[in-house]
């Protein structure tokens, strides 16, 4: 039976996904997630810093060990806000192939959404409504509007919870003007793509694993995520340093850092939709490439 590899550098995390079967219907051998985040200390100057680098080759030597253990028909590495804004990109490139031998691939924010979107539809029941896939990553956040075989719009905006986080948040917990000038971050980039979502006239709200899922996993809500309650879990969280969010949810710590700055980007997504429930898939972009890869 036919296997395929993934492996995803984003900007907090890298992850290997290991699939067996076809495009309609495949298991995952093999899931592993890295902690590398190696955007660490890149949003003040552009530039990828040694140890996020030696931590990200350290974990590729694992990833590269893991790979030659399943020996899948087809392999893509991808590569997504951080390495498409990073200054010393191709530096980092390069040292990869070098090391490891793999060749990464840097995605763009369109394709990236459209991925995503895939992913999404195809882990969860959208009863042929047009949804809006909604994905906060580190660096940045994916929209897209579509059903299972059509997406209409697919965007990718460079700000992400880590992005904000490194830019603006300099106390634990951070002060009411850090907060502020998050918000205007997050306005200033967003407002005119969502008034271009709600043009389409979206049915139904879907958000992926990541951050979306995070904040799903912490309410553990019953339903979708709702408008009033994210509101709630704002008012408390905003006043609690990282290690009393660690101890609230048992986040390990690159997640808890960045839960804040993550929940404010789906307020302001979601006040702009004007709808109150947030449905959350179990599949997202690793999902999406697996599928194109089974299907090519």
């Amino acid at each position: 039976m036919k296997q395929v590899a993934v492996v995803d550098l984003g900007t907090n995390a890298m992850r290997l996904a290991i699939g067996q079967g076809t495009a309609g219907h495949y298991d995952l051998l093999k899931y592993i997630r890295y902690p590398n985040r190696l955007s660490e200390g890149m949003f003040s100057d552009g530039m990828l810093k040694q140890p996020a680098i030696e931590r990200t080759l350290n974990a590729l030597a694992e990833i590269n060990a893991a790979i030659k253990a399943y020996k899948p028909d087809k392999l893509r590495l991808i590569s997504t806000s951080v390495l498409r804004t990073a200054k010393n990109s191709k530096y980092f490139l390069d040292l990869v192939q070098e090391k490891t031998g793999f060749n990464i691939e840097i995605i763009s924010g369109s394709e990236e959404a459209r991925l995503i979107h895939t992913g999404a539809v195809n882990g969860i029941a959208i009863e042929g409504k047009r949804a809006f896939v909604i994905d906060i990553g580190g660096g940045s956040t994916e929209l897209s509007v579509g059903g299972p075989d059509t997406i209409e719009l697919a965007v990718a905006i460079e700000n992400g919870a880590v992005r904000l986080k490194e830019r603006f948040i300099y106390h634990d917990p951070p002060s009411a003007e850090e907060l502020k000038a998050i918000r205007k971050a997050i306005d200033d980039d967003f407002t005119g793509v969502l008034e271009r979502i709600c043009s389409l006239k979206p049915q139904i709200q879907v958000g992926v694993p990541g951050n979306i899922g995070t904040i799903y996993n912490t309410l553990k809500p019953s339903d979708g995520l709702r408008r009033s309650d994210l509101k709630v879990f704002y008012d408390k969280l905003r006043l609690l340093k990282v290690n009393e969010i660690k101890s609230l949810t048992g986040l390990e710590g690159d997640k808890a850092d960045i839960l804040l700055p993550g929940l404010m980007i789906l307020m302001k997504i979601m006040d702009a939709s004007g709808m109150d429930n947030c449905y959350v898939s179990q599949k997202g972009l690793l999902h999406g490439i697996i599928i194109n890869l089974f299907a090519s």
